[in-house]
């Protein structure tokens, strides 16, 4: 990529814009298996968690799942801590696998800096899969679950069990609303690479 780029206010108020739709309501601390019995059988769901955890009645093994440990470190009248906003250490030198400066984000000019090291877990929430031989072939009957799981369409990272940087998770869903709830109204026109359910 010879560019990227960043939501001019940061991806906080970038979300926060969308949340204020008067078409859409928030409710926080709650459990979508706990509610699910409760939501009309007629009604269209975004499932967006793990594609497992939706399926873990099933009897298939759990994917697995890559987290991380954030380990935050404030600096006062510091300048910059490294050249660039992401430094990568992947070798076994260090506990932690990257270093993130946020004061390179935005062009922000402050004395201080925040800096923040991420260690690797394979416990907590999940944030990666781990895409080995063994998972993808579980994965692969997950897929034909939810292919068949009526009025519910898994869409991002977890449901997709595939990274994705954000710029391509916010591809996915425009790519996604595009064929399944755009009725000829297209939200990009782009190319990409599609994941299982995006638009071919």
């Amino acid at each position: 990529r010879k560019y990227m780029a960043l939501p001019k206010n940061g991806y906080t108020q970038f979300f926060v814009s969308f949340l204020k739709h008067p078409l859409i309501d928030v409710h926080l601390n709650v459990d979508f298996f706990k509610l699910r019995k409760d939501i009309p059988k007629d009604a269209t769901i975004i499932y967006t968690g793990p594609v497992d955890y939706y399926f873990a009645d099933q009897g298939y093994e759990p994917l697995e799942y890559r987290s991380i440990n954030f380990h935050i470190e404030r600096l006062m009248n510091y300048g910059f801590y490294q050249p660039n906003s992401v430094v990568n250490y992947p070798g076994p030198e260090v506990d932690f696998t990257r270093i993130v400066e946020y004061k390179h984000f935005l062009n922000q000019e402050i004395p201080h800096t925040v800096i923040v090291k991420e260690t690797t877990t394979d416990e907590g929430d999940p944030y990666y899969p781990v895409l080995n031989d063994k998972n993808m072939a579980l994965f692969q009957k997950y897929k034909i679950l939810a292919e068949k799981e009526k009025g519910v369409h898994f869409v991002g990272r977890l449901a997709n069990y595939k990274y994705f940087d954000m710029d391509a998770a916010i591809l996915n869903a425009l790519q996604y609303y595009d064929e399944h709830f755009g009725k000829g109204i297209k939200s990009a026109e782009v190319q990409a690479d599609a994941p299982w359910l995006a638009m071919k």
